[in-house]
């Protein structure tokens, strides 16, 4: 959660999507109670298996942002099957005139927190 202030919460999950390990950030409450968390783990993982077939196509995936109006979702393959959920708000721009998508992620950030979980071997 060091790495940067707008991520909520982390999980990894394994091949199956089973939930390994997971991180909120200190003061912030849950928008989605986590056993709705595991399942959106176990979906998304699914829909990563299921992108494997264009890979010799497209190339490996890298991540997925879903982005909605309270919070931006990343998902983010890492080594042996395992993936790498991340929670991030998605507070309006300051200088948005009408409509604003919220803060761009800083993925150059967030992929640092993939160096640190795949050194801890979950």
């Amino acid at each position: 959660m060091d790495f940067n202030d707008s991520v909520r919460f982390a999980a990894v999950s394994d091949s199956s999507g089973n939930l390994l390990w997971n991180s909120q950030r200190d003061g912030v409450s849950n928008i989605v109670p986590i056993e709705k968390t595991k399942a959106t783990m176990s979906r998304s993982r699914g829909e990563w298996d299921d992108a494997a077939s264009a890979v010799d196509d497209i190339g490996n995936g890298l991540y997925s942002i879903t982005s909605y109006a309270k919070i931006k979702r990343i998902t983010i393959p890492l080594s042996d099957g395992k993936m790498l959920f991340i929670s991030v708000n998605n507070k309006p721009m300051k200088n948005a005139k009408n409509t604003s998508y919220g803060h761009l992620v800083e993925m150059g950030e967030i992929l640092s927190i993939v160096e640190f979980v795949e050194s801890q071997n979950f």
